[in-house]
């Protein structure tokens, strides 16, 4: 029996809700913190979140410090992501919707803070 790859999703957490940057879309700030799936930029980016420009926004957590790409990795439940990528409110709904996301169902994590 062949086993399908599992289908990694960002997550979306509603806080601690700041001002991360702009968003990707270009049309307001993002707020929310994201994990973003390692597989997105080591394998393959689904098409809708490139089109969406999901989580592609200048997050001032990745850009400031001494280099020019503060990217942390984590791991949670088996899946390894990326930290420091963020979004507005309504790419998140949209990415949520479209099913390349989901809401958090714990608190962001206090070592990614």
């Amino acid at each position: 029996m062949s086993r399908l790859p599992p289908v990694n999703k960002a997550i979306v957490f509603l806080g601690p809700e700041d001002c991360y940057g702009p968003c990707g879309c270009g049309m307001d700030m993002a707020i929310l913190p994201v994990l973003v799936p390692k597989d997105w930029y080591l394998e393959e980016c689904p098409p809708e979140v490139a089109n969406d420009f999901f989580c592609m926004g200048e997050d001032f957590r990745r850009i400031c410090g001494f280099t020019i790409n503060n990217v942390f990795e984590y791991e949670m439940n088996g899946v390894e992501y990326f930290a420091n990528f963020s979004c507005c409110r309504e790419c998140a709904e949209r990415a949520v919707n479209q099913g390349y996301a989901v809401w958090a169902d714990r608190d962001y994590p206090m070592s990614l803070r």
